[in-house]
């Protein structure tokens, strides 16, 4: 923009109005280049690209723009917008703001509007012209530009009012249509409040045209110094208009004004009162003062393509780089965009439209790329089709011979939960990594940097990565000279140490092994010592495949053995050895039995002699050699079943509370020989109550303290257990020490144990332990609430504790403490609920602990049952008693732990009448003195305050005790025409003490 105000217009400004030009803290524009900049972020414009589309809201009438154009006219009337609906057009796709699509919903709010005899009598209508882009650059056959040559339709998207040829409207004097602009974000339909320029074109005098004003000057507009625009302000709005009737489509009736709103109010009213006509608004991309370029914005994109397809593992983003529309003088003398992707990728690929078209822009820049870096650079900022361009310039970028696949380098998504981006690698593309540099000589810095922005989910890249296989050969893998590799190696993954994916993603797995070609090479020429490599083929879930190769050495010719497993009784093979072992001859071979369920190891043979050994092991093991033996012959015994007995007992079996007892528990396997009883644990069947433990650290096996964590006694569940592992068949003694606590309950503990193991269980028998009573105290408490909330004894102290037998019942009686009431009773730390009882009642032994708790209170615990004013004698004057007896005192007891403010209140709710049934009443007549200016009076059933001290911290307050003649306290005054009325009169009082003040 520029300061300079040289050339101020000399234009007429209309009748009650001011030349905008003049307005304060107006921005003036010249017509030579500006010396200061609006920020891109104000670059925001409405655009016709391919992606607009237009749907009418509330039933607009829709036609043609010309005959079978795709283009259309919404044309509203008076009577649809006088209804509550909305009524207007939806235009998607608008514009684009911060990197997303923008729609704008036109929205007609009123038409005041009337007949006139050059629309046939009609009231006119109200049109919307939504231009489609397929017309961008089609004629409109009107002289709609600067030069009176034909324009484009492009030029009228976003117009409303009266329009071309078959669209043109008349209007007259005062006609006035309301209405306004809203902005959503496209994808979520969010209102945003919308930061951008509003260029108003055709703001001739043809019409005066309104939008609402609530700022304290015009340091957001923008004007030309010879400006034709009139202004004036009233009520919040701006209303703008020019002596010029007819000028159309020029900078002097053009006006620019930035904002921040979420919709934009306008309204239009046709001036001119001897002709009907006319009247538009125009649209302008082009804004009347420079705006800098914007902040570029990174679109990544996201690559899903696999290994079979030539696109894979590419990167490909956009940047989206906004020129504001500016006049000639006002343009970028050079803009230069940088972006770079990672050094294991190179740039491959750039491709510039114009955004929302298929329009090719590449050619208005000079692209130079070295490797994972491009630069941009305008050829001709300052030409036509390079300004006010939104610039979708698409970058493809495909791995170079660095590309070395790293989880963490390469931002790799392992993660099954995240269903979007597992397998994928992620590249951050914004930031420092994209950038814009702009140049404009006018400016004090001219150039300026602009760095794109890092947004979370917009300015990634995805790109898909399909694992690689990778494997480790095993080593020092031999074959004996004439053998088969595939029938000596079925399976080739045993030819691998290890193998997985890159990717360690379990999406690659599993991985594969195969030979190549199906089959390995034959070794029928190879000699021993040949080396004979072997290609093996790993694949991958996803059809990836590579290549390892496994060395096989080829050895002398192997001589097998021959190994058997046989039942002992039957002869029958139980089990076998495979493969079989194989060694050259005479070379030692230790043979070992297997396990066997069911059966135990019990001789063993080689070639028929018995080599079994004295002392028997599971496993046998023998040793052969190879040729000189032939065969070893393992026999196995099969095992009998457990035979298992399960004693339990406990001594003594009476114990009293306090006191412990001793468990014993006995079990063997009384099974013939062979027998196993494995893995064998011992659990008592029945949970230990409460307060009943067992004792952990006593417990032996056969005398021997148990190991650690061999015995558990879980706490929660109150099971207890012991880990024996493997039983021979030698008895099994357990002991282990019980401990009853004081206060556990009375009770029969009964209990069974079950022994059991991999081959057999039992279930002891059952004991009996008879828990006995002791001597009990029980302890009962009398609590308050002190003024930091805590728990303490009442005063006076009747805190006492007792010890009697166990069953002993007693009847605790509630007492009473002035000024407090029962809160809660809690029994053993269990507050009773429902209705508290007026005693608690229970056994020794069963109730340790009794609490009262009582809580404060505020309220009144004296008040006179009689105000006595006495006797008194008539007179012509009026008669005034200053005080009354009283029988007792008023009095307000406060013994809250938290004090606060109270409000004591008298209302009358009985007037003075006479006694003796004659219904004569004295209305009125009472007062109260409560030491301020105006005594209170008491109308029937209204409350009066009596008093509410400052001072609220006492625990009692004696109001009647300040009741004097003459001072404070109760008054009567009966006025001199009551005189007559002689008799004995009363009236009932109602006190009221309150926590909140104003009772009503």
């Amino acid at each position: 923009m520029n300061p300079s105000q040289t050339k101020i217009s000399a234009a007429t400004p209309l009748p009650g109005y001011t030349m905008m030009n003049q307005a304060p803290g107006i921005n003036l524009v010249s017509t030579g280049p500006a010396k200061n900049e609006i920020s891109g972020d104000y670059g925001f414009s409405l655009k016709l690209t391919d992606a607009v589309s237009y749907a009418p809201i509330g039933g607009p009438k829709v036609v043609d723009g010309y005959p079978g154009s795709p283009t259309k006219v919404y044309k509203f009337n008076k009577e649809d917008a006088a209804k509550a609906d909305e009524y207007g057009v939806w235009i998607r796709n608008a514009g684009l703001y911060n990197g997303r699509s923008v729609d704008v919903k036109f929205l007609v709010d009123s038409m005041d509007v009337k007949p006139n005899a050059d629309n046939k009598g009609a009231n006119p209508e109200f049109q919307f012209f939504a231009v489609d882009a397929k017309d961008r650059d089609k004629k409109t056959d009107a002289t709609v530009s600067p030069d009176g040559s034909q324009g484009t339709w492009s030029m009228a998207y976003f117009q409303t009012g009266s329009g071309y040829i078959d669209h043109y409207v008349y209007y007259s004097f005062g006609d006035k249509i309301n209405f306004h602009y809203e902005f959503y974000y496209n994808d979520t339909n969010e209102k945003l409040p919308l930061k951008g320029s509003w260029n108003y074109n055709n703001l001739n005098g043809l019409k005066t045209t309104t939008t609402t004003f609530a700022e304290p000057d015009f340091k957001n507009y923008f004007v030309m110094d010879n400006t034709k625009i009139s202004y004036k302000v009233e009520n919040g709005l701006l209303e703008m208009s020019s002596s010029d009737d007819y000028a159309l489509n020029v900078p002097e009736i053009q006006l620019t004004q930035l904002f921040e709103k979420e919709q934009i109010p306008i309204s239009m009213a046709y001036n001119p009162a001897d002709y009907n006509g006319a009247m538009a608004i125009l649209y302008s991309t082009e804004s009347l003062t420079r705006i800098a370029p914007a902040t570029p914005i990174v679109y990544g994109q996201r690559n899903s393509t696999d290994h079979t397809d030539p696109a894979y593992k590419e990167l490909k983003y956009s940047i989206l780089q906004g020129v504001a529309d500016n006049r000639k003088e006002n343009r970028n003398d050079k803009v230069i965009i940088d972006t770079e992707v990672p050094d294991f990728y190179d740039i491959t690929d750039v491709k510039i439209v114009e955004y929302g078209t298929t329009i090719d822009k590449t050619n208005l820049f000079t692209p130079s790329i070295t490797g994972s870096k491009l630069t941009l650079t305008s050829k001709d900022s300052t030409s036509d089709a390079f300004n006010g361009s939104l610039f979708d310039i698409q970058i493809t970028a495909k791995p170079n011979s660095k590309f070395k696949f790293d989880r963490t380098d390469y931002g790799y998504v392992n993660d099954a939960a995240n269903l979007d981006d597992n397998g994928f690698m992620l590249f951050e593309l914004g930031g420092s990594k994209t950038k814009t540099t702009y140049t404009y000589n006018n400016l004090a810095k001219p150039t300026n940097e602009l760095q794109s922005q890092v947004v979370k989910g917009q300015s990634v890249s995805q790109v898909l990565y399909e694992g690689i296989p990778y494997g480790t050969a095993k080593t020092d893998v031999t074959i004996p000279m004439g053998g088969n590799i595939a029938t000596a190696f079925p399976n080739p993954k045993d030819l691998l140490e290890s193998y997985d994916v890159d990717t360690d993603n379990d999406i690659d797995r599993p991985v594969t092994v195969s030979y190549k070609n199906g089959t390995p090479p034959s070794i029928n020429a190879a000699q021993p010592g040949d080396v004979i490599p072997v290609e093996l083929i790993m694949t991958s879930a996803k059809g990836i495949e590579m290549p390892i190769t496994v060395n096989i050495t080829v050895t002398q010719v192997m001589f097998e053995l021959d190994i058997e497993h046989l039942d002992a009784e039957t002869g029958a093979v139980i089990g076998t050895t495979n493969p079989l072992p194989s060694g050259e001859k005479d070379v030692e071979y230790t043979a070992t039995s297997q396990p066997i369920a069911g059966y135990i190891p019990t001789a063993v043979l080689v070639d028929g002699v018995d080599k079994t050994p004295s002392v028997l092991t599971d496993p046998l093991t023998v040793t052969a050699k190879f040729v000189t033996n032939k065969k070893v012959t393992f026999k196995y015994t099969k095992l009998r079943t457990p035979v298992i007995t399960a004693d339990f007992e406990v001594n003594h079996t009476t114990a009293p509370l306090g006191g412990q007892v001793e468990y014993t528990a006995k079990l063997q396997n009384t099974a013939e020989t062979p027998s196993k009883w494995r893995n064998v644990s011992y659990k008592v069947d029945t949970a230990f109550p409460e307060k009943i433990t067992p004792d952990v650290t006593s417990i032996t096996v056969n005398g021997v303290a148990v190991a650690a964590g061999k015995a558990v006694f879980n706490e929660t569940t109150r099971e207890f257990s012991i880990d024996l592992g493997d039983l021979d068949q030698t008895q099994v003694i357990i002991k282990y020490k019980v401990i009853i606590a004081p206060d556990a309950a009375l009770q029969v503990l009964k209990q069974t144990y079950t022994v059991s193991g991999d081959e057999g269980s039992k279930q002891s028998n059952e004991t009996s332990l008879n828990v006995i009573a002791g001597e009990s105290q029980l302890t009962v408490k009398y609590m308050k609430k002190d003024g930091n909330n805590n728990d303490v004894k009442m005063d006076p102290d009747y805190d006492n504790t007792t010890t009697e037998k166990d069953g002993t019942a007693f009847d605790i009686e509630l007492k009473t403490f002035d000024g407090y009431v029962l809160d809660k009773i809690v029994v053993d730390g269990t507050p009773i609920t429902g209705t508290l009882p007026s005693s608690i009642k229970g056994k020794y032994g069963e109730v340790s602990v009794i609490e009262f708790h009582y809580k404060g209170t505020l309220l009144i615990t004296s008040s006179p049952d009689l105000l006595d004013f006495e006797m008194q004698e008539a007179s012509a004057k009026k008669l005034r008693v200053e005080s009354a007896k009283t029988d007792k005192d008023l009095v307000v007891t406060d013994t809250r732990s938290t004090k606060q403010r109270w409000y004591l209140y008298a209302k009358v709710t009985e007037d003075f009448k006479t006694t003796d049934g004659s219904n004569k009443t004295l209305s009125g007549i009472l007062r109260y003195n409560d030491g301020g200016i105006n005594e209170k009076k008491f109308p029937v059933n209204q409350n009066q305050l009596l008093t509410s001290p400052d001072n609220f911290s006492e625990t009692q307050y004696n109001i009647s005790q300040s009741w004097t003649a003459g001072g404070k306290g109760f008054k009567v005054e009966v006025p001199s025409d009551y005189v007559k009325q002689l008799g004995e009169y009363r009236a009932k009082i109602v006190y009221t003490l309150s926590e909140v003040p104003d009772l009503p």
